[in-house]
């Protein structure tokens, strides 16, 4: 396979793709059931009349997933590469909200475990993009 191939048969589109269909998810759920996603999250939902911060979550995450997917079907990897590096601050807020604000701390792990994910995946997608640099001199 080349290297400037990046679709269906990299393991790294792949990779992106479940940040993808995470991001998905987690918009359509806020959205239809506020208050299983904030449970998810780390938070409770204090009154059922917040649902609107929730819904910002919600809006956040599913176009974010949009854009993702946007880049995925364009194959465009090192912006892909970008988004995910520059996307992974946000689970580190997430973490700390939870951390700050949660009675049960656990769920912050998700978020943890996210960030690490997506540098992971970043740092893949780069390796990838130098490789085809150097292979295109």
């Amino acid at each position: 396979m080349s290297p400037f191939y990046w679709g269906p048969k990299a393991v790294t589109f792949w990779l992106v793709g479940v940040v993808t269909l995470l991001l998905l998810w987690i918009g359509v759920e806020g959205f239809l059931t506020p208050e299983t996603a904030i449970q998810s999250f780390g938070l409770p939902l204090q009154n059922a009349a917040d649902k609107s911060i929730v819904w910002i979550k919600a809006d956040r995450d599913l176009f974010l997933g949009v854009f993702l997917l946007a880049l995925m079907v364009l194959r465009m990897r090192k912006a892909s590469m970008v988004f995910l590096l520059a996307a992974a601050g946000m689970p580190v807020v997430d973490a700390i909200l939870v951390l700050q604000n949660a009675v049960d701390k656990t769920p912050s792990w998700i978020h943890i475990v996210t960030v690490v994910y997506m540098l992971i995946v970043s740092w893949m997608l780069y390796q990838q993009e130098k490789k085809a640099k150097h292979s295109n001199e």
